[in-house]
């Protein structure tokens, strides 16, 4: 909604400064000197706020992505850890007797 509210706010200045240009190029700069750099003046003013509006809006896409990412990266460890912590005494898989049995033959050669 943050987000919607800053794009027609970005939108909205464009149309603005497209408004202003169209104004001033349609102005006779002989007949009206003083009204052009005051025109050029406030295109270039509303320009500064659009880029600096713009770099705002980015930044807070920035952080929102930022947040995403550690979240993708956090909520699954959390998960292992709780099921880890959860399920620590409960075994996996039984192996049958017999066949440790086997294995405990290896065991001088697995200790070396």
């Amino acid at each position: 909604m943050v987000l919607k509210k800053n794009a027609e706010q970005d939108s909205q200045m464009r149309a603005e400064i497209q408004d202003m240009k169209h104004e001033l190029s349609t102005v006779n700069k002989t007949d009206e000197f003083a009204r052009c750099p005051r025109l050029e003046r406030k295109i270039n003013k509303m320009m500064d706020k659009l880029k600096i509006h713009v770099k705002a809006r980015t930044a807070q896409w920035a952080k929102i992505k930022w947040f995403v990412s550690v979240a993708f990266y956090v909520l699954p460890a959390a998960l292992m850890i709780s099921l880890v912590w959860k399920c620590y005494s409960v075994p996996v898989a039984m192996v049958p007797s017999k066949r440790i049995a086997r294995l405990d033959r290896l065991e001088p050669y697995l200790l070396e």
